[in-house]
């Protein structure tokens, strides 16, 4: 096996998202890259963007880590996205991106009389 220098899965737990470790950050205190590998519902990814992308952008404030959302195969049902940062950023993007998507599929229970 020859090192090339790329990422290195590391899966958390099975059929989990797979996390890379890449190579630290420089500073006084090296904090490891990591890079997250998520999966929404394709119908869900234009509302990830949000209205001229304000969704996403409030993720990336908020989380400070980089998100890729790609572009889907025609036959796909999900869309890959991409987090990488620190492993509290990619943490924090990852809970933002899984509260919008369970905000966006859970129907809201109706209010009793």
């Amino acid at each position: 096996m020859r090192d090339i220098g790329g990422p290195m899965l590391l899966p958390d737990y099975p059929g989990g998202p797979q996390r890379r470790m890449g190579r630290f950050a420089s500073g006084s205190q090296p904090a490891p890259i990591t890079s997250v590998d998520v999966f929404v519902p394709r119908s869900l990814a234009p509302s990830i963007y949000g209205e001229d992308g304000g969704c996403l952008k409030r993720i990336l404030e908020i989380s400070e880590a980089k998100i890729i959302i790609t572009e889907p195969r025609p036959e796909a049902m999900e869309t890959l996205i991409i987090i990488s940062g620190t492993p509290e950023q990619t943490h924090a993007a990852q809970s933002l991106i899984h509260a919008f998507v369970l905000s966006e599929t859970v129907p809201l229970e109706s209010t009793k009389s």
